[in-house]
């Protein structure tokens, strides 16, 4: 009889131990839209300070040198693109835009937000995480690209010296109203999550 005892409460021990580890298991199915968007494109915005940071373009023989730079440009159809000017013709073209380094995707899209399947599947906010809007606050410049320089520094106007001088905070919207505000520092050109709601 005590061994059947010891027996059924070493059983209801494995079995609480399994429901827990189960539970911490499990894939969530709630998924939250917003806030894989806005970690997206925070990482996108590290990405392309830190291409920056390793492409310095500067050119003395050029006196346009500084349209290189690497920035990444948000469109009002909800997508973005990451690039390097290499032409100066002011807009983005696919060989320009950076490689995405796990896909081994382009971090491209028109401003019509068509997405090609040589380019980075998420790369279009609205198609993929449901955002609605994403708007840049009075800090960016009056712009919705962000460039950096090659120590990092984030600039709000494509000129030599339109470094950013405010905090640049980039607010998402979803269909149904919830949204997050990525703040870009002044001078670091660091990039976090201000607020969520």
């Amino acid at each position: 009889m005590k061994k059947h005892a010891f027996t059924m409460i070493e059983l209801v021990f494995v079995i609480v131990v399994i429901g827990i580890i189960t539970s911490v298991m499990l894939p969530r199915f709630d998924r939250d839209n917003v806030y894989e968007a806005a970690q997206q494109v925070i990482s996108h915005i590290k990405y392309t300070q830190h291409l920056a940071m390793i492409d310095n373009k500067y050119d003395d023989a050029d006196p346009n040198w500084f349209l290189e730079r690497w920035q990444i440009q948000f469109y009002n159809c909800g997508g973005y693109v990451i690039f390097s000017d290499t032409n100066q013709l002011g807009g983005p073209d696919r060989s320009e835009s950076a490689v995405e380094p796990l896909s081994r995707k382009r971090l491209f899209t028109t401003n019509t937000c068509t997405e090609s399947p040589q380019d980075f599947d998420k790369i279009v906010l609205s198609n993929n995480y449901d955002i609605t809007s994403v708007t840049f606050g009075a800090g960016c410049g009056g712009n919705q690209y962000i460039m950096f320089d090659h120590l990092g520094r984030p600039y709000s106007a494509r000129t030599v010296n339109g470094v950013l001088t405010n905090n640049c905070d980039i607010t998402l919207t979803s269909g149904s109203g919830s949204g997050a505000v990525i703040r870009v520092v002044p001078e670091t050109g660091y990039a976090y999550l201000l607020n969520y709601f």
